[in-house]
């Protein structure tokens, strides 16, 4: 959608964020609109031609002719300095802003600390105008490891595909900036193929029995309401007391596909009614030990142990749960359209993943219609 900043009725329609709104005033010359909540803020942008950029405030309360007259009279004195072409290190620092402003800080910190691990000071320092397909692949090629473990090839596969997703669109980035002339060389380098999806690992009901006979405390009723749930870990962490509905033996979950209702059994209300007893409405439902709120991985050293206890295959963790649940619902005979619903996934993942816990015999299944 194309915002204007010309009028003060336009500019007041604005969504507000950080990053400015640029009208073109003149080649590589933009006048840009930052909407506040108290009002609004104009940034006069230069870019030279080897994609260096200076930027100049130009202040707040002034109207479009105003800005746009004291953005003229800043480009014909600016000066640009340490002009110099611009390099693959560049790109992924315009990009890391981007992802600051236009999604998240944990975002773009995230993606800041894995192409600082990935990315080679070769190929950082490489000018992007003249980078080449081939430079390009070897770095993607060279991130796989070396091993004889299968799936350890296909993890790093997996992760050389998000870096050189990464890269990709930091560079797509300078492309739309005119920056760079041709995106035509990293368009040719590929991802792996048929890496993304780890190999699912399905419980037997004794290995699960095993699992919570190694697991104690709090663990134990985290790792209890994912098996009686098959819910996300990021889902059970954000699950307040209030969220918990005895009467309708419900408990609304938010996470990664939004907020649904979750329908319990009767174990996984008794559980629920155990953690909740005496408890406020705005609490977390499940608390570690120690009182304080599950976080991001604090799962996981106590899973591995307790995995390493239960004498269970090293890649179980507590999504396996998650697997655990659904295939078993599926062998009782739950709808999957239902049990979508209640997990929080597609039908078409339920029948893609776990099809083939679903009734195999179709014509058993449509003898049971009564129709006449």
């Amino acid at each position: 959608m194309k915002h204007s900043i010309v009028t003060k009725t336009a500019r007041a329609k604005l969504p507000i964020r950080r990053e400015p709104f640029w009208h073109r005033i003149a080649q590589r010359r933009h006048l840009g609109y930052r909407r506040t909540a108290s009002g609004g803020t104009w940034i006069a942008r230069i870019l030279d031609g080897s994609g260096k950029r200076a930027f100049h405030s130009l202040g707040e309360n002034i109207d479009f002719d105003a800005a746009q007259r004291l953005a003229v009279e800043w480009f014909d004195t600016a000066v640009i300095t340490e002009s110099r072409h611009y390099c693959v290190r560049d790109a992924i620092s315009d990009y890391i802003e981007s992802l600051r402003l236009n999604n998240s800080e944990r975002t773009a910190t995230d993606t800041r600390q894995r192409l600082d691990k990935h990315v080679s000071k070769q190929l950082l320092n490489a000018e992007l105008a003249t980078l080449s397909t081939v430079q390009l692949r070897n770095w993607h090629q060279r991130l796989v490891s070396d091993s004889d473990d299968p799936e350890t090839v296909r993890r790093s596969k997996d992760t050389a595909n998000k870096n050189l997703t990464s890269l990709k669109a930091a560079f797509n980035l300078a492309f739309r900036a005119g920056l760079v002339a041709t995106d035509q060389q990293w368009r040719r380098v590929q991802p792996f193929r048929g890496v993304g999806q780890p190999r699912k690992l399905f419980l037997s009901d004794e290995q699960v029995r095993a699992l919570l006979d190694h697991s104690s405390g709090a663990f134990h009723s985290l790792v209890l309401s994912a098996v009686l749930t098959g819910a996300r870990y990021g889902e059970l962490c954000n699950a307040r007391v209030g969220d918990f509905n005895p009467e309708h033996g419900t408990v609304t979950l938010s996470g990664k596909t939004g907020t649904r209702e979750c329908y319990l059994s009767d174990e996984a209300v008794n559980l629920f009614q155990t953690l909740a007893v005496g408890r406020s409405g705005n609490e977390c439902l499940l608390l570690k030990d120690d009182g304080t709120p599950w976080g991001k991985s604090h799962q996981h050293r106590l899973m591995k142990a307790a995995v390493a206890a239960a004498g269970l295959p090293s890649e179980c963790v507590l999504y396996s749960l998650r697997h655990y649940y659904i295939s078993k619902a599926l062998l009782s005979g739950v709808q999957p359209q239902v049990l979508a619903a209640n997990v929080g996934t597609s039908l078409r993942m339920i029948e893609q993943h776990y099809g083939k816990f679903m009734p195999k015999d179709r014509r058993q299944m449509m003898n049971r219609v009564a129709l006449l």
